[in-house]
């Protein structure tokens, strides 16, 4: 049994060798240690004041857009009715023409609709764009002051040691530079007339 035992202290001794050669160098090569804070960019752009007021004012202009849109969609259904009422007593070129006449301005309002939205959603994402780069160069900014040389998502991180998060100091310094955002609105085309031809 000697000799078994023996054999595995040598393993033993070597392992512990081994592995104070490979520390050694992975100290040699990294002169200095990690310093890690952490920060959730999400809630970040949730919680900041900035963001609050930019999705404000967006659900404000979409607000009156809204009620144009429905009040012209309403005016189409009357007038897609009241044709409906009238194509037994239309002659079938009257109908024709009349019905290709609805059929442009609802293809225009639709057109009308998708185009505004996606201007709206643009100017989101610009104003998103620049309430993001203000937060990342506060993170920048304090991840300097803690001399840290290494910043983590949250998302990435099992397990953290207070005070490594920096998500609500980053909050907080973003609401005072930042408190307010006026968003470059894009200037809503109306909803599409009603032609003077529409009725019968």
């Amino acid at each position: 049994m000697w000799p078994k035992i023996r054999r595995r202290a040598l393993f033993g001794l070597l392992l512990a060798f081994a592995a104070e050669l490979v520390a050694g160098g992975a100290l040699a090569q990294t002169s200095t240690p990690p310093v890690i804070v952490i920060a959730d960019i999400n809630q970040i752009l949730r919680d900041a004041k900035a963001a609050k007021d930019v999705q404000v004012q967006l659900d404000q202009a979409m607000m009156g857009y809204t009620k144009a849109v429905t009040a012209q969609e309403n005016a189409l259904q009357k007038t897609r009715d009241e044709l409906e009422r009238q194509r037994a007593t239309l002659t079938p070129d009257a109908f024709t023409a009349r019905a290709r006449a609805y059929q442009q301005r609802f293809d225009a309002l639709d057109r009308n609709v998708q185009a505004n939205r996606q201007a709206m959603q643009q100017s989101y994402n610009d104003a998103m764009t620049k309430v993001e780069s203000t937060a990342l160069q506060i993170i920048s900014e304090i991840a300097a002051e803690r001399k840290a040389n290494l910043v983590l998502t949250r998302a990435a991180v099992l397990f953290e040691s207070n005070g490594l998060d920096i998500t609500a100091e980053v909050t907080k310094r973003l609401d005072a530079k930042l408190p307010s955002l006026p968003v470059n609105l894009p200037k809503l085309d109306n909803p599409v007339a009603q032609p003077p031809d529409a009725k019968p």
